[in-house]
This record gives structure tokens, sequence and C-alpha cells, in this order.
């Protein structure tokens, strides 16, 4: 009997040691330090005034997601949820904050795009090879053709996309209409382009005249007129 009661006893130690040393393991793997509530949350607004980049806004939120849960398994839910309370309004301000800044790095990617597309359409004028006044005058007239065929096409393109959209509702959104209507629009944006890529051309030939022969076509094709 005493022996059977050592073993148990012995036995019951083990698993209170496992049981400890388990609960001890899952605290141990929180990778933060827990103080209080307040000051948990007035560390992450610190880390806050750095963020710069979605990179450090997602270690932000990484962080406090961390604090939350470590509250939870240390105080349980009432205490995490007050944290939760404490630090959303500083995710969502640090998250406007970003906002600004992705805005600011968008108008900065716009701005290089135009500067890289000027040199580039420079370097196009400048090596262009040039013929006489007449000729190129008569490119620029082409295109601008070429163009304006174009946009009456795009023109009575619309206006059939349009009736066939109320065709479509009418017809209660059925699939393989909504399936034509969106090649519709695909050949709508595509003849978009190639006006836009006509007209770009146009501009280019200007320039090129200006550049290198201080000839204005515009001027000598209003004067044709």
């Amino acid at each position: 009997m005493k022996k059977n009661r050592t073993q148990k006893a012995i036995l019951a130690t083990i698993y209170t040691l496992f049981v400890v040393g388990l609960f001890l393991g899952t605290r141990c793997e929180s990778r933060v330090h827990l103080t209080t509530p307040e000051q948990d949350a007035q560390h992450l607004a610190h880390l806050a005034e750095t963020v710069h980049t979605e990179a450090d806004l997602r270690k932000v939120e990484r962080l406090a997601s961390e604090y939350e849960i470590a509250y939870r398994n240390s105080y349980g839910g009432a205490k995490a949820l007050y944290f939760k309370s404490l630090y959303e309004p500083i995710l969502d301000e640090v998250g406007e904050r970003r906002a600004a800044f992705r805005a600011e790095e968008d108008y900065l990617l716009e701005q290089q795009t135009t500067l890289h597309n000027t040199i580039a359409d420079l370097d196009e004028a400048w090596n262009m090879p040039l013929g006489s006044e007449a000729e190129e005058l008569a490119k620029l007239q082409a295109n601008n053709a070429a163009a304006e065929a174009m946009r009456a096409e795009l023109s009575d393109h619309t206006v059939a996309k349009e009736l066939y959209a109320e065709e479509i509702i009418e017809a209660g959104y059925p699939q393989h209409m909504l399936d034509k209507i969106g090649a519709m629009e695909a050949e709508i944006a595509a003849k978009s382009a190639e006006v836009a890529e006509i007209e770009h051309k146009s501009e280019i030939i200007v320039l090129a005249n200006k550049l290198q022969m201080n000839r204005d076509l515009y001027t000598l094709e209003l004067s044709e007129e």
C-alpha cells in the first residue's frame, strides 16, 4: 500500500511539474514583457511615431496583437479588451498618417514618371529624321485625320454600348449579355489607347520640328485651313 501511495505521489508530482512547465513555456514564448495596459499602450504610441512605411505599420500592428494575446493569456479577456481599447486609437492615427505618406509617395512617383516621359519625348524629338516643311505638315495632318476617324468610331461604339446596357437591364442581366458588353468595353478601351498613341506621335512630330528647325507645324496647319 505504501509503495502504491509513493508511486501515486510521484506521478502526481510529475504531472504537476509538467503542467507548470507547460504554462511557463507558453508564457516564455511571448516576445512581449507586460507592465500595465497604460504603459504598454504608451510604448506602442512611441513606436507609432516612427512609422513611415507599410512594413513599419505592420510591425506595430503585430506587436499590438502580441500584447493583446499576452494580456488575454495572463489576465483574461476583460483586461485584453481594456488594452485593446487603449491601443486601437493609436493604430487608427498611425494608419491615417501612413495614408498621408502613401499619398506623398504616389505623387512623387507620378512626378518622376512624368519627368522620365518628358525626357524620353525630348530625346525622341531631337533624334527624329525630318523632311521638308510640306512633308512634316503632311505627316501631322495624316495623323490628325486618323485620330479624328477613330474618335468618330469611338463615339459610335460608346452609343452602342449604352443602348446595349439598357437591353441588359431589361433582360435581367443574363451572363452572355454581360460578357458581350465586357467585350465592347474592352474594344472601346483599346481604341482609346490607339487614339492617345496617335496624338502622342503628333506631339512628338511638332516638338521635333520646333526643336530642330524652329518650325511651328500647328501654326502652319491653321494657316492652310
